[in-house]
């Protein structure tokens, strides 16, 4: 009987430290950790300053912290104007969380990338804009033979590229550094060529960021400016250049005839589509926060992307991200990327978000490759790829 007993005893005493942690739990569950004050945010991407081509998906990544569980909504803004609401964006009541909305870049110019984050009593996180420049698609070189065809000019016997300026074609007009030249001014280092177009390789010199100077004229595309250049003349290419003052009643030029090949005595077969370039793309290092990413939450992917070259890339271009299912290689989710003119040995770090929702407690791979369109020409095609296998954790995930 005593035996019986002291079972029985033992039984309440187990369901009552069962009930014990269970209230326990449950008290924790619905009291969050407090937080006091403003909320702050983060823009993680794009990067302040970075360049992205027209159309191209710009991906707006946020950290918001100091947040709690009465976070309301979080806004989304491009040049003051909203483009994106998300109403309640942290149920969990998480002292800080992130937000992602894509965006495609529309507008040639500078624009400017904000996050807000608003408390239901009103009060909100302090602005943090990032400013951006979206330069326009349609006016990049291209690295096919139209690049050396320019309107009709009148060759000049035995005429050889030199690295020295040229000051001899005929300028027409006398926008010529009077009070009301329209000026160009750099945000970033650019190569000053001796005529308008890839063609004329390599630069005669560069200009650094910040400097300035007079635009003399226009090649007949409209994509290159004549600007004046160390007590000389050469040309830039007009999308990477922040143009102020009236431009209309410039003169157009053809600039000077195109570098051609000398003959020699036994002819070489020349591949005529080969880019003139000694850019080159590298993948990088890939890092994942967080390094073991969960089911049905935001990926962070920063992705370095090196110009290994001795010379800058001609334009900006975008990384292309897919998880896949390793066990069958099926796609599961993707994202973009974009990034600026590279300069030689310049790195640049892409950041991205992407979620993935399907197949967790398996396998994933994360392929990432750079400038997947070939938009870019570089030395060296095959280098532009980095792949990442992780382990999806389930997470909250049914």
């Amino acid at each position: 009987m005593k035996q019986q007993m002291r079972v029985i005893l033992r039984l309440i005493m187990l369901v009552m430290m069962i009930l014990l942690a269970a209230c326990n739990l449950n008290s924790s569950q619905q009291n969050p950790t407090t937080v006091s004050g403003d909320p702050t945010v983060r823009i993680v991407s794009p990067l302040p300053n970075a360049t992205y081509l027209e159309g191209v998906p710009v991906n707006i990544v946020a950290n918001v912290a100091n947040a709690g569980t009465d976070i309301d909504r979080v806004e989304v803004l491009v040049d003051g104007e909203i483009v994106a609401t998300n109403p309640q964006p942290n149920g969990s009541g998480a002292v800080s969380f992130s937000v992602t909305h894509g965006w495609s870049a529309v507008g040639v110019g500078a624009h400017s990338v904000d996050v807000t984050a608003f408390r239901a009593d009103g009060s909100s996180s302090a602005p943090a804009p990032v400013n951006i420049t979206v330069v326009n698609r349609n006016t990049q070189p291209t690295p096919t033979t139209n690049r050396d065809v320019l309107p009709s000019v009148t060759p000049r016997t035995n005429q050889q590229p030199t690295d020295s300026i040229t000051t001899s074609e005929p300028t027409v007009g006398a926008a010529t550094g009077t009070p009301s030249s329209p000026t160009a001014s750099f945000a970033q280092g650019i190569n000053v060529r001796r005529g308008p177009g890839l063609a004329f390789d390599p630069p005669i010199g560069v200009f650094a960021a910040g400097q300035t100077t007079d635009i003399l004229a226009l090649n007949n595309a409209g994509d290159w400016y004549k600007v004046r250049f160390g007590g000389g003349e050469g040309w830039v290419f007009a999308s990477l250049v922040q143009a102020s003052g009236n431009l209309t009643g410039l003169p157009r030029e053809a600039g000077p005839p195109v570098p051609t090949i000398a003959p020699t005595a036994v002819p070489l077969p020349v591949a005529t589509t080969a880019p003139q370039t000694s850019a080159n793309l590298v993948a990088g290092i890939v890092v994942l926060d967080p390094e073991t990413p969960v089911c049905a939450q935001t990926i962070n992917i920063g992705f370095d992307v090196a110009n290994l070259g001795s010379q800058a890339t001609s334009a900006s271009s975008t990384v292309s991200v897919q998880d896949v299912r390793v066990a069958d290689s099926a796609g599961q989710a993707t994202t973009v990327g974009g990034f600026p003119v590279l300069q030689p040995g310049q790195t640049f770090r892409v950041n991205m978000a992407l979620t993935v929702s399907t197949w967790y407690n398996e396998d994933h791979r994360i392929i990432l490759i750079i400038d997947p369109n070939n938009a870019v020409p570089e030395t060296n095609e095959t280098d532009n790829r980095r792949e990442v296998t992780f382990r999806l954790d389930k997470g909250s995930c049914p």
